[in-house]
């Protein structure tokens, strides 16, 4: 009887064990596979956002798309021209759901040494405040140490922070080059850890022209308080000393926060595999680009230049007829005798 005992608590333990097993074996290729179609899913929804991308290339900024269908009237026709959401008949990889929002109340990019461009325009009501947040641009533990208001060379720039230039233009009512030019906000923004401002008025007098902004070690922030109330403004804004720096412009009027269209679209996908769905949101911009398409500086080079002349108040003189030997070695053509 007590081997018969032993036998049988034996025979439990191993069949409890072979079935532990066989269940972690299940679950292993159950998530193995889950994570396969979870990348598939993704890739589906992907595949659904590029093809609002190219509805956008194409025929411009979308209308809104608020659930699954296409909707009617305009929506209708223009989500008409997206291509099947299946991908994969024999998987059942497909996107399964596509809404869109062509009007956004934050405005998220990443700035760079060249301009980035971005229209302004209120959905409803007029722009009364304009708010820029960026983010610290290293993993320096104290961000603001450094950020003396000091313009340096690159090199010796040892703030947490980017600098911010920006130039912003109303462009409500009759547009003309001399109105654009004289009605146009150009500033930079110079992170300070102390003594600066959080707050700024529209000027286009040049007294505007540098801030110092005062930032914490959370980020760095400057709203345009006062001066502005249209209901339309572009926007060329660049970092200085770093690059991929985090920005959000948001805006405010009398009713709250202001939407913005035209500037980006909010397009969120759903994509399946099987049985395991993906969603993902992306912003992308409204008119297929933000690329700057304008030159950012007055001259800009990749090379030397040779200057052979003096401006100032009431004065200009040339030297381009002397000759600079040294530098006329050097093969700039610019520096070349006549």
């Amino acid at each position: 009887m007590v081997s018969i005992m032993v036998t049988m608590i034996l025979m439990i333990v191993l069949s409890l064990i072979v079935i532990g097993f066989a269940q972690i074996a299940r679950r292993n290729s159950r998530q193995s596979l889950d994570r396969q179609l979870s990348t598939s899913a993704f890739y589906a929804a992907e595949a659904g956002v590029n093809d609002v991308r190219d509805l956008i290339k194409q025929h411009g900024t979308p209308p809104a798309k608020p659930d699954c269908t296409n909707g009617s009237g305009a929506a209708a026709a223009y989500y008409g021209n997206l291509p099947a959401p299946t991908l994969d008949a024999t998987t059942n990889v497909k996107y399964t759901c596509i809404m869109v929002d062509p009007t956004a109340t934050t405005l998220p990019y990443t700035l760079g040494y060249t301009g980035t461009v971005v229209p302004l325009n209120a959905a409803s009501g007029n722009i009364d405040t304009l708010k820029f947040t960026w983010s610290k641009s290293n993993t320096s533990a104290t961000p603001t140490a450094g950020c003396n208001g000091n313009l340096v060379a690159a090199g010796s720039w040892s703030c947490g922070y980017a600098g911010i230039r920006f130039d912003l233009v109303p462009t409500s009512g009759a547009l003309s080059f001399g109105g654009m030019a004289g009605g146009t906000m150009s500033t930079f923004a110079d992170p300070v850890a102390s003594g600066g401002v959080t707050n700024t008025a529209f000027r286009t007098d040049g007294s505007a022209s540098l801030v110092k902004v005062t930032c914490t070690n959370a980020n760095c922030t400057l709203t345009i308080n006062s001066g502005l109330g249209g209901n339309s403004y572009y926007l060329r804004i660049m970092s200085q000393y770093y690059q991929n720096v985090p920005l959000q412009i948001s805006g405010t009027n009398g009713a709250g926060a202001v939407s913005f269209t035209g500037a980006q679209v909010k397009i969120d996908v759903t994509g399946k595999a099987q049985d395991v769905l993906r969603r993902i949101q992306v912003r992308v911009p409204a008119d297929g680009t933000s690329t700057n398409l304008g030159a950012d500086y007055a001259l800009q080079t990749t090379d030397s230049i040779c200057k052979r002349f003096d401006i100032m108040t009431n004065h200009y003189q040339s030297d381009a007829a002397n000759a600079v030997p040294s530098m006329d070695n050097g093969g700039n053509p610019l520096c070349k005798s006549p």
